[in-house]
């Protein structure tokens, strides 16, 4: 019996050890680098630590349980009993929500292929919010009551509505709604944005390029219940400066101070952007005449002078033009003007004047003026010929209307409201009355070439009402000193009228001319003191002398 007890005690005692021993077995599964984060569809790789105090060599595969979030896994293979090992070749696509998936590793003893155990780990990921919106970008969600019910781009330039030129104007309009219909939404701004690329690939923003007016417009203000308003954002002239290709454009309405509940950004129908492209120019058209200051249309009267033309011209190109040749020009009327620009840079500008006169009698009411720009320079060649340029541009004109010549019966005075010297500007104030009917007045200057230059008039046209006047400012730059006199020169209803004003100039003040910078008070001031200094000197000679004995 106590045989039978022992030989049973001792097979206890072994499948007590041997349990012992198999419990003691450790396989762990570790993740390096802890928790994935990226947005959702991102393809991110992997790898994971294997430790096992297992006694046998141990052979391992690897299955998920989310085969479709982990799309590969380390090939099988054998490993060193008792040593940790690192195992790459596992491959995760963030899902769109969840924070883990779970990878499994079946131990299996590698002479038998006996499954030993099967051990179980997640794989914890974070999903990185996508910001396709432009609310998103800023921080806040689609939400609210706002909604853009109507967004459209107009180019009043030369391109398209979706594709730029150089010099556009453009407008944005964006119509926003408070479609709630209890509460008013209070302080409603309106933001534009322009990327480089879409937000979702990571576009820069590039929006200062563009020169937009103002890029927040908070006109709307309070928008009450189920009202809509209307903003326009405006770009003036598409900056000659920026680069050719794609762009995005972002609109976003919003509650100033609550963008948090109160924020929309889709503009149509699922669509968060508006396409369009900046295109480039050819070389031969990379020079043009264009722009806010030109005016294709002057009004003008016979034998006016120094009329102003005022030439804005641009360079369009990628090429920097060492020098351009301006020409103005009509066969009809005499004028054959040059003007030299140097070194126009790309995306550059320069605005040159023109000051003709035109001829005292003209058979026609219209006349069309040439602006012929040549550049392309060839060194060392006259620059003033236009046969020294390469390219030229010349679909650009300015048309004349000849009002007339019979002269209108204005009053006209003047007034010096600076000083009369050489080197100085002379600003003389004009006073123009209207002794008629309501009409327009064109002003200019003449006879003055002689002794100054021209500067400005402002304005060069007004319309004066019956009775009223308009004051004109005149000013010159004199060159020779003297009695001088220029004429005011004005025209109405095609009649012409002129007023000669006489002033004095002065010479400019050299080292010894400081008496003519004096007031009379202080020069006769000045005489007296001297004259009394010398009748001092004078007595004292005098009593100096009466004190002397004689020999």
């Amino acid at each position: 019996m106590a045989k039978k007890m022992f030989a049973s005690l001792g097979i206890l005692v072994v499948l007590l050890l041997s349990f012992g021993i198999t419990s003691a077995t450790e396989f762990q599964l570790d993740i390096i680098g802890g928790t994935l984060i990226g947005e959702a569809g991102d393809i991110i790789p992997f790898t994971v630590n294997l430790t096992s105090n297992e006694t046998n060599e141990v052979y391992v595969n690897w299955t998920t349980t989310n085969p479709e979030r982990i799309t590969s896994l380390a090939e099988a293979n054998n490993y060193t009993a008792g040593n940790s090992h690192t195992v790459s070749g596992f491959n995760l696509t963030i899902p769109t929500s969840g924070t883990s998936v779970t990878i499994k590793a079946h131990v299996y003893d590698a002479s038998t292929l006996t499954e030993l155990y099967v051990i179980s780990e997640q794989v914890n990921f974070q999903v990185t919010p996508t910001s396709d919106t432009l609310c998103e970008l800023e921080g806040y969600t689609e939400k609210g009551k706002l909604e853009i019910t109507d967004f459209d781009v107009n180019n009043n330039g030369e391109g398209k509505d979706d594709e730029w030129q150089y010099l556009d104007q453009i407008e944005i309009q964006v119509e926003v709604e408070n479609t709630d219909n209890d509460d008013d939404i209070e302080d409603v701004e309106v933001m534009i944005m322009i990327l480089d690329n879409k937000i979702e690939d990571d576009g820069n923003d590039i929006t200062n390029d563009f020169d937009i007016d103002d890029e927040v417009l908070d006109d709307i203000g309070k928008l009450k219940d189920g009202d809509q308003e209307t903003v326009t954002f405006i770009i003036d002239e598409l900056p000659s400066d920026l680069d050719d290709g794609t762009y995005y454009m972002y609109i976003m309405a919003y509650e100033d101070g609550n963008e948090a509940n109160q924020c929309a950004s889709e503009i149509d129908s699922g669509d968060y952007y508006f396409e369009f492209t900046v295109e480039s120019v050819d070389y031969e058209e990379s020079i043009v005449v264009r722009g806010s200051e030109f005016e294709n249309i002057i009004n003008t009267y016979c034998g006016q002078q120094n009329l102003e033309i005022v030439i804005p011209v641009y360079n369009l190109g990628e090429d920097d033009e060492e020098k351009i040749l301006v020409n103005l020009y009509d066969s009809e009327m005499g004028i054959d003007e040059y003007i030299i620009i140097d070194d126009l840079d790309n995306g550059d500008r320069e605005v040159i004047t023109f000051f003709i006169n035109i001829p005292s009698e003209l058979s026609k009411e219209k006349y069309t003026l040439d602006v012929i720009v040549s550049f392309d320079w060839d060194d060392d060649e006259d620059d003033e010929d236009p046969l020294s340029y390469d390219e030229e541009t010349s679909d650009t004109s300015i048309r004349l209307n000849i009002l007339g010549c019979k002269a209108p019966t204005p009053t006209i005075t003047a007034n010096l409201e600076s000083s009369a010297q050489v080197g100085q500007d002379l600003v003389v104030k004009a006073k123009i009355t209207n002794n008629g009917k309501t009409n327009d007045f064109i002003i200019s200057a003449s006879d003055f070439d002689s002794w100054a230059s021209m500067v400005s008039i402002n304005p060069q046209t007004t319309s004066i009402e019956k009775g009223e006047f308009q004051e004109v400012l005149i000013t010159l730059s004199p060159m020779e000193a003297g009695s001088q006199s220029f004429k005011i020169n004005t025209i109405v209803d095609g009649s012409s009228h002129e007023q000669t004003i006489s002033v004095n100039i002065t010479e400019k003040p050299g080292i010894f001319g400081f008496a003519s910078e004096m007031n009379n008070v202080i020069f006769y001031t000045v005489i007296g003191i001297v004259a009394l200094l010398v009748l001092i000197f004078l007595v004292l000679i005098v009593k100096i002398s009466k004190r002397t004995p004689s020999a």
